[in-house]
């Protein structure tokens, strides 16, 4: 009997480390895809702030 129940705790841990290193690649592409999407993003800024800044 105790060998039947560490077997299932065994599968059920098999399965559950299945999934969370599943979920922690689906946010790590979202993520990536997020931050280039962030760093594509340039804004324009007027040269006139540009020049007045570095003076």
């Amino acid at each position: 009997m105790k060998n039947m129940s560490e077997k299932m705790v065994e599968g059920i841990k098999g399965q559950l480390s299945k999934t969370m290193g599943k979920f922690a690649l689906r946010t790590g592409e979202v993520t990536m895809e997020t931050s280039c999407m962030l760093f594509g993003y340039e804004p324009s800024v007027p040269q006139e702030l540009l020049k007045s800044s570095s003076k």
